[in-house]
């Protein structure tokens, strides 16, 4: 019966997707994070991401509804990025110690070139604040919806057991699925608060306040480190620092009072220096890839680096691990040129955000991007910090908070150059959000 339902929904949708393209970006989300398919016997493995992507990339070729200049610096980073990934891959397949991870490396490229050519459509598609909206709602719900689902299988069982995400997905594992509710935390905040529709703001907040739990009982160090800062910069930009400050406080006494023993001893052996098997996996990963990189430091090894036959050349006697880090997989996988093109992506980032907020501060019409641009440099603060210790370079929602970036510098300029096209004075916007006229998915 999952299957049928699954099924219909995805295969409905498909005349949608390519008569309304932005329809297929939100389908598109939908499915990429919260793996609807994954709840099926005989969906488990349909095609579900290319069945959405396909006509909606058709559709978009007819849509004259989609942003002309895209070319910013974030847009701009994110296709060399694209173009050097391909280019350390081609190099991998003339170096023959390479020889064995290149076809494992050939299927991490096509897939993270999926993501990216989709992230691109997003830049595209989405061409307005209430499209926006409606991105950052299927984003903060698709992982929303799996957090209440761990959240209450945290509770049933009283937190003894670790909370995954879907199997099979790219947030499967628990460390990337505390990572991926960490960067979605601000956008369940935000729009929470803001959004007109009474049931979309409670199921919003309940999203919020279960990803916080689910976060926790992940049992992953790298997404509670997330955790406290995400909560901590809430307190920082609040109006009222003091009695957050006390909130966090009281809630980190409630955590650290009825968390169960086996989530105890996994966070205290580690704060008291006790290094498990896990924690000296990452050391040992992270030497290896400064090994490999400081060898081949433009290009590094190419995609899915991290094996052990080439742990034991270039790191006899270390024990294998994966990466367990954004930068260490990056440096490892694309060399020091990928990790600068990382860096200078996600530093260009925060400049572009905190510039923005300083640029609307006379401009009250436009209050609007200074709230998304909070929201969003936490969201991507969350994945930096999160990130050092979680491996997840190729984050699909890291490109999609990259491309909201870019579009709100987009829309931006635009409405400055209305602005000077019609010199009126501006009214302020209400500070509640439209109620969507429709769910999106």
């Amino acid at each position: 019966m999952r299957d049928i339902v699954i099924l219909t929904i995805i295969l409905g949708s498909l005349p949608l997707c390519f008569f309304r393209p932005y329809f297929g970006v939100l389908m598109w989300v939908w499915v990429a994070y919260f793996n609807p398919h994954r709840f099926g016997y005989y969906a488990y493995n349909f095609p579900v991401a290319t069945a959405i992507a396909i006509p909606t990339l058709i559709g978009m070729v007819f849509s004259r509804q989609i942003n002309r200049n895209i070319w910013v610096r974030e847009t701009i980073l994110l296709l060399v990025f694209w173009i050097w990934v391909t280019i350390t891959w081609i190099n991998a397949t003339t170096v023959p110690i390479f020889a064995d991870h290149v076809l494992d490396g050939k299927l991490r490229l096509i897939t993270t070139s999926k993501v990216i050519l989709m992230s691109f459509v997003i830049l595209l598609l989405v061409n307005s604040r209430k499209k926006l909206d409606g991105l950052f709602l299927v984003t903060a719900l698709s992982f929303g919806l799996l957090a209440i689902k761990g959240g209450i299988f945290g509770i049933r069982t009283s937190g003894e057991f670790r909370v995954w995400g879907p199997p099979d997905s790219f947030v499967a594992d628990n460390n990337d699925f505390g990572l991926a509710l960490n960067m979605t935390l601000p956008i369940m905040f935000y729009m929470a608060r803001d959004i007109g529709s009474k049931w979309l703001k409670r199921l919003l907040w309940a999203s919020f306040f279960f990803s916080v739990l689910a976060i926790i009982l992940t049992y992953s160090r790298g997404a509670l480190l997330g955790l406290a800062v995400v909560l901590g910069m809430f307190t920082w930009k609040s109006r009222h620092r003091m009695l957050g400050a006390g909130v966090l406080a009281g809630f980190a006494l409630l955590v650290i009072t009825f968390a169960p023993g086996a989530w105890m001893d996994r966070m205290g052996n580690f704060l008291h220096g006790n290094l498990d098997e896990s924690a000296e996996g990452r050391l040992n990963a992270w030497h290896f890839a400064i090994v490999l990189a400081n060898q081949y430091p433009i290009t590094g090894g190419g995609f899915e680096t991290f094996q052990p036959e080439l742990f034991d050349r270039f790191t006899p006697g270390l024990r294998f691990a994966g990466p367990h880090s954004i930068y260490f997989e990056m440096l490892g996988e694309q060399g020091y040129v990928g990790l600068l093109i990382l860096l200078t992506t996600l530093g260009s980032c925060f400049v572009t955000l905190r510039r923005l907020r300083r640029q609307v501060r006379d401009k009250p019409s436009l209050n609007w991007i200074a709230k998304y641009s909070d929201m969003l440099e936490i969201c991507l603060l969350a994945y930096a910090i999160s990130g050092a210790f979680l491996p997840r370079a190729y984050f699909d929602l890291w490109f999609e908070l990259a491309v909201c970036t870019a579009l709100l510098k987009i829309f931006y300029r635009r409405e400055v150059a209305a602005m000077a096209l019609n010199p009126e004075p501006q009214q302020r916007e209400p500070e509640v959000l439209p109620e969507m006229q429709e769910a999106p998915v």
